[in-house]
C-alpha cells in the first residue's frame, strides 16, 4: 500500500467544519455539471452526484458522507421540482435519497477496510524495522566479541578474526538499509555500498593517501539476500586492494561501480601494483568471492590494467 495514502485516510486532523466545507465543495463541483447536463438534455438522471457522496465519505467519515448525501438530495429535489410536485417527484427523491445513503454507507465501509489494511501494513513495516534493529545489534555484539578475541591470538589468528568481524559488519550494515518495497525486503544499493566501503576504510586505515569512489544509480534495489552477497563481495575486493595493491605510503584510488541492466554488474578497480601474469587469486577472500558469484549465478573476471587491477562480477540474481 502506498504510504502517501496515510495522511489522506489515517493522519488528517481536520476540524468538523473544515471536513463539511470540503465535502460541500466536492458536491458543488459534482452538481454544476449535473445541472448543466439536465438543462441541456432534459433527461432525468443524477449519476454525477453519487461520486461526490462516495468521495466525501471515503476521505473523511460517515458524517461527511451523510452530509454530502443530504446536499445531493437537495440538488435532486431542486432539479426535479421543475417537472412539478407529485407522486413521480416524491418517488424520484425517495429513491435517490436511499441510493445516496447507501453510497455513503458503502464509502464508510470501504474507508474502514482501507484503514484496517493500511494500519496492518504500517504495523508490518514497524515490526520489520524492529527486527532489523535487533538483528543488527546482535551481529554488532558478535563482531565486537570476535574483535576482542582477536587481541589474544597470534598475528595470523588476529588477522583471520578481524576479517570475520568485517564480514559480520557487512551483514549488520544490510539491516541499516533494509526497507519494505513492493511487499519484499529490499536494499538501496547506492547507499549500502557506500557505507560498506567506508567501513572497510575505517577498519583497515591505509597508511598512504588512498581515496575511494562509489558509483551507483540511486534507484537500484536488490532483495536483502542478494544485497548481502554483493556487499560481502565488495568488502572482500576492497579489502584485498587496500592490503595488497598499495605499498608503503604510496597514494592510490579505488573505484567501486555498480549497475543494473539484464543483470547486475559490480566492478572494483584500483591503480595499485596489480596482479602479475603468472599469479592467480587463491586466498580465502577470493574463494569467498567466487562462491558468492556462483550463488548469484554469475561470473567473475580479472582485468590487468596498467597500472592496477579491475575485478568484475556479472550476475543474474533471481
Amino acid at each position: 500500500m502506498n504510504n502517501r495514502l496515510y495522511p489522506l485516510v489515517l493522519e488528517h486532523r481536520l476540524p468538523s467544519w473544515a471536513r463539511y466545507c470540503i465535502s460541500a465543495c466536492i458536491m458543488v463541483v459534482c452538481a454544476v455539471p449535473q445541472m448543466a447536463l439536465q438543462m441541456q438534455t432534459g433527461a432525468p438522471g443524477y449519476f454525477l452526484l453519487l461520486p461526490g457522496v462516495f468521495l466525501s465519505g471515503l476521505i473523511f467519515d460517515r458524517g461527511s458522507g451523510i452530509f454530502a448525501a443530504l446536499m445531493a438530495v437537495c440538488v435532486v429535489a431542486y432539479i426535479s421540482y421543475a417537472a412539478g410536485f407529485g407522486l413521480n417527484y416524491l418517488a424520484t427523491n425517495v429513491l435517490f435519497a436511499i441510493t445516496a445513503a447507501g453510497t455513503a454507507t458503502v464509502a464508510e465501509l470501504q474507508r474502514a477496510e482501507l484503514r484496517r489494511v493500511m494500519l496492518a501494513d504500517k504495523t508490518k513495516t514497524l515490526l520489520l524495522q524492529e527486527m532489523a534493529h535487533r538483528t543488527k545489534n546482535n551481529l554488532a555484539i558478535l563482531g565486537g566479541m570476535i574483535r576482542l578475541e582477536a587481541r589474544h591470538g597470534g598475528p595470523e589468528v588476529a588477522a583471520a578474526l578481524e576479517a570475520t568481524a568485517r564480514r559480520l559488519q557487512v551483514m549488520a550494515e544490510v539491516y541499516d538499509h533494509l526497507s519494505l518495497k513492493q511487499d519484499s525486503r529490499s536494499v538501496n544499493m547506492r547507499y549500502f555500498l557506500n557505507d560498506v566501503v567506508e567501513k572497510v576504510f575505517q577498519s583497515l586505515a591505509p597508511s598512504g593517501p588512498v581515496a575511494f569512489q562509489v558509483m551507483c544509480e540511486e534507484d537500484i534495489y536488490l532483495s536483502n539476500n542478494h544485497a548481502l552477497a554483493i556487499g560481502i563481495i565488495t568488502n572482500e575486493l576492497v579489502t584485498n586492494s587496500l592490503k595488497y595493491a598499495f605499498s608503503g605510503d604510496a597514494p592510490g584510488h579505488i573505484v567501486v561501480a555498480f549497475s543494473s541492466g539484464d543483470g547486475v554488474e559490480l566492478s572494483v578497480t584500483d591503480n595499485g601494483t596489480g596482479l602479475s601474469a603468472a599469479a592467480e587469486p587463491g586466498g580465502l577472500g577470493s574463494r569467498i568471492v567466487q562462491l558468492l558469484a556462483q550463488q548469484l549465478e554469475g561470473e567473475i573476471t580479472y582485468e590487468r590494467l596498467d597500472p592496477g587491477l579491475r575485478v568484475r562480477v556479472r550476475a543474474n540474481p533471481r
